[in-house]
């Protein structure tokens, strides 16, 4: 723990010597400490030849998650010291969606239900879970879980997406076997039903004799910070490329969408429970009248 602070404070900073005044250690302290993490890890994380200081291509893709991990902890810790009699909600995600989808339009709920707190459980992997503890689960797949009432929010679109950057160094695209010879970014999950290439390019009738080229990643949320950094084409869906394509950060490599018969769920406990229902209710409004919205770029 003590290297991850020294990596995060070091890559804010872009300085060894604010990392250090900041932690209340020795420069040389933040140094070893971030050496340590470096060689754990197996990559180097920091640019030490640029002035200033900078991170390497996997230290910013790294950087993402453990920022985001941090920032998790720092909420989790706030929403415990807050007043143990004000009513919350415990919403569990998968780490993709919450982070790209769900955050971001929590803050209209809050707005709307300043009285009612919303705790976050993010899923590294597998089907997000409605455990004892959890009120609500937002889950992609079909639908079918038993012992739940699932209420659908949309259904998904996949569709290539790569970063501008990436697009104007690599040979263009105009067909679904052109991407054959690019960089794909592979999403290795533990639950089968998720979407990959292999599944993409089937769709268009192709079928690889060899292994699909490209870097594979244990989580979607890594394979997108890749997508957004250059290093390759991935499979972007509503719930998690949808604002970097507003914004003009990824663009579609191909319009070849594919529309899913799997889609994301928001899923309940089969019992009443008026806090549970009113955010149900708050947030398949919210999706239904964002949903040509959602789907305009796919």
């Amino acid at each position: 723990m003590k290297s991850l602070l020294a990596v995060e404070a070091t890559s804010r900073h872009a300085s060894f010597s604010a990392a250090a005044e900041e932690l209340n250690v020795s420069q040389s302290a933040i140094s070893h400490a971030v050496t340590a993490a470096e060689a754990f890890l197996g990559v180097q994380l920091i640019d030490r030849t640029t002035r200033p200081i900078s991170l390497t291509t996997e230290g910013k893709i790294y950087m993402a998650t453990l920022t985001n991990c941090l920032n998790q902890l720092a909420n989790e810790g706030g929403a415990l010291r807050r007043s143990k009699t004000r009513s919350a909600l415990t919403i569990s995600c998968n780490l993709a969606n919450a982070n790209y989808w769900l955050l971001p339009r929590l803050k209209l709920f809050h707005r709307e239900y300043p009285e009612l707190q919303v705790n976050l459980v993010t899923t590294y992997q597998g089907l997000a879970s409605l455990d004892d503890g959890i009120d609500i689960a937002v889950r992609f797949g079909d639908g079918n879980w038993p012992n739940c009432t699932p209420h659908l929010l949309f259904r998904e679109r996949i569709v290539p997406v790569a970063s501008p950057d990436y697009l104007e160094r690599n040979p263009p695209v105009h067909k679904a076997a052109d991407l054959l010879d690019h960089t794909l970014l592979h999403a290795v999950s533990l639950e089968r039903s998720w979407y990959d290439w292999s599944q993409w390019f089937e769709q268009f009738g192709l079928l690889p004799n060899a292994g699909l080229p490209g870097p594979s990643f244990d989580n979607h949320l890594l394979m997108m910070q890749a997508a957004l950094s250059g290093r390759g084409v991935a499979l972007g869906w509503i719930g998690t490329a949808y604002e970097f394509i507003r914004q003009g950060q990824l663009v579609k490599v191909i319009d070849l969408p594919v529309i899913l018969r799997e889609g994301l769920y928001v899923v309940i406990r089969n019992r009443r429970d008026s806090q549970i229902e009113c955010f149900v209710d708050w947030i398949t409004s919210m999706t239904a009248a964002e949903s040509e919205t959602l789907r305009a770029p796919f």
